[in-house]
């Protein structure tokens, strides 16, 4: 009989394990800074601003400064593509600080990122996208730290 009630306990405990695993999800991820916002697109035109001081005072989008360690940009293929699946808009992408601006240029459509590290820099930064050559591009914008 105790073997029989040993079974039967290790049997319920096994199964509340599991259903602690199976309901168990892990936490969201969420950047620290999103342009526009962290779940729809918005169009960088030349005179585009977040109007709060970024480098460049038109065409760039830049977060608060902060010790980021990621930047990433998803560009759609607005307005359009071309044969070589190139947009009419260049973007740079990267980070600033008080000394310089840092990054990496595409035409492409997709996710793009960085980490200040690839261009060599670190500390208190701010993560940005600038507008750099030709039309308007469309994209989402996020940094995490």
């Amino acid at each position: 009989m105790l073997v029989v009630m040993t079974r039967v306990l290790f049997v319920i405990a096994l199964c509340c394990a599991a259903a602690v695993v199976a309901l168990a999800q892990p936490s969201r991820a969420s950047a620290g800074w999103c342009w526009p916002n962290c779940s729809t697109y918005g169009l960088l035109y030349a005179w585009t601003s977040s109007n709060n001081g970024c480098w460049y005072s038109g065409g760039e989008v830049c977060s608060g400064w902060s010790y980021w360690s990621l930047n990433g940009v998803s560009k759609t293929c607005y307005p359009g593509c071309d044969y070589w699946r190139q947009t009419p808009g260049q973007i740079l992408y990267g980070f600033e600080n008080s000394a310089r601006i840092r990054g990496s240029f595409t035409r492409l459509p997709g996710t793009w990122f960085i980490h200040p590290s690839d261009v060599g820099m670190g500390g208190y930064l701010r993560a940005q996208v600038t507008e750099w050559q030709g039309t308007v591009s469309q994209i989402n914008a996020a940094a995490a730290g």
